[in-house]
């Protein structure tokens, strides 16, 4: 029987007539460079397992009481899985984990006939992992996991119905447009900002406690996603203008929809509304490209021009360096270490020395893990604001 939820995306749709759809040759560009981006419809998934959010509550349940553990067991994912999630997150960012998936693409793939939020089981799994190491003995991370991924996607579910109230009332698609104009820029949808930001504030909160390690794992983020810590009026602002005018420049603005941007009522945002589900994919590399795969890091050298800085001008940071070049070799997926690319031209990677300083490191033998560390000093200096 249908929901709220579900009679209101109904009776909105039949408000917006049919329209001629836009060859891409007369949608506008993004002024970003084209990236590929995380693209779901590319997911065959006819084979997955989908375990609905209900069914897996239940589950646990079961499994807690069998085993008398406050803390049920996580599903199982290898290190060359690990390889590939953290790879993922740096090079695609958050919905590479988890995605929305509107109810106005209910036929169309990945999982025809189904529509609401998805979670790679493997993201969750991998997101309790990652807070465990950031705080030990943190309790509940497997819920926290999962509804720190649920903060973001449920972002995306408010923007649809944002836009689908006011499509409503002008008689004119316009989200549709807005995602195919981005298809090709998927990283730098400043929509990614916002839901990032909702999933910040949400870790920020006193009864979740996860403020440092929320901040850390969405920079290491790319494009629009790491952009979540700028202010959200101006944020808000930038996508209605993406929406509505389609006007897609970083310095769009409408701010007489700012504040009504991802805001709608209570009724329509229930958690037994949208589903969601687990996902088990059949083969991990379906949702994640073997390129992103994060690399090893089992071995870092100094080139001499590095060694000479921290020998003379930052001769006080040279134990900072050894202990960040330590857990690097140790755990380089640390969120607070913000490992990620930094120039895929010149192969450059960067690590955070402290929250003044960086390194750039180079890798050598990418195959043994060895890197050669080049290039030290702030971040204004190295190129990153």
């Amino acid at each position: 029987m249908p929901n709220i939820l579900d009679r209101y995306f109904d009776e909105a749709s039949r408000r917006i007539p049919a329209q001629p759809v836009l060859s891409d040759k007369d949608l506008p560009r993004p002024e970003y460079p084209e990236h590929e981006g995380f693209d779901p419809t590319e997911i065959a998934g006819d084979n997955d397992e989908l375990i609905p959010v209900a069914d897996r509550g239940i589950l646990e349940t079961a499994t807690r009481r069998l085993f008398g553990s406050d803390t049920p067991p996580s599903f199982p994912i290898t290190k060359e899985d690990r390889d590939l999630l953290d790879g993922g997150i740096r090079e695609v960012g958050f919905d590479v984990y988890a995605f929305y998936k509107s109810r106005r693409h209910v036929s169309a793939r990945p999982y025809p006939g189904k529509w609401g939020i998805f979670y790679l089981e493997h993201g969750v799994a991998r997101i309790r992992e990652l807070i465990e190491a950031t705080y030990p003995g943190y309790g509940s991370s497997l819920r926290l996991a999962y509804e720190f991924l649920r903060e973001h996607e449920r972002f995306h579910l408010k923007f649809d119905l944002y836009a689908l109230s006011i499509e409503a009332a002008i008689g004119h698609t316009l989200y549709e447009s807005l995602k195919r104009a981005f298809r090709r820029h998927r990283i730098y949808q400043i929509e990614e900002a916002l839901a990032n930001r909702e999933a910040w504030e949400w870790a920020k909160s006193g009864r979740v406690g996860l403020s440092e390690f929320a901040h850390d794992f969405m920079k290491l983020q790319p494009g629009a996603y790491a952009r979540f810590d700028e202010k959200k009026f101006d944020l808000a602002a930038e996508l209605a203008a993406n929406l509505l005018d389609l006007n897609l420049s970083r310095m769009a603005r409408r701010e007489d929809q700012a504040l009504w941007v991802g805001n709608v009522p209570s009724e329509l945002l229930r958690r037994s509304l949208c589903p969601e589900y687990f996902v088990r994919p059949v083969a991990l590399t379906a949702w994640i490209n073997p390129a992103w795969k994060l690399p090893e890091v089992c071995n870092v050298t100094e080139a001499q021009a590095f060694t000479n800085l921290l020998s003379s001008k930052y001769a006080s940071l040279k134990d900072r360096w050894l202990e960040t070049k330590k857990k690097l070799i140790q755990n380089s997926a640390l969120p607070g270490l913000d490992f990620k690319r930094w120039d895929k031209a010149t192969g450059l990677w960067s690590v955070r020395i402290n929250d003044n300083f960086r390194a750039h490191l180079r890798p050598i033998t990418q195959s043994a893990g060895t890197w050669e560390a080049e290039e030290f000093g702030p971040h204004k200096a190295m190129g990153h604001g």
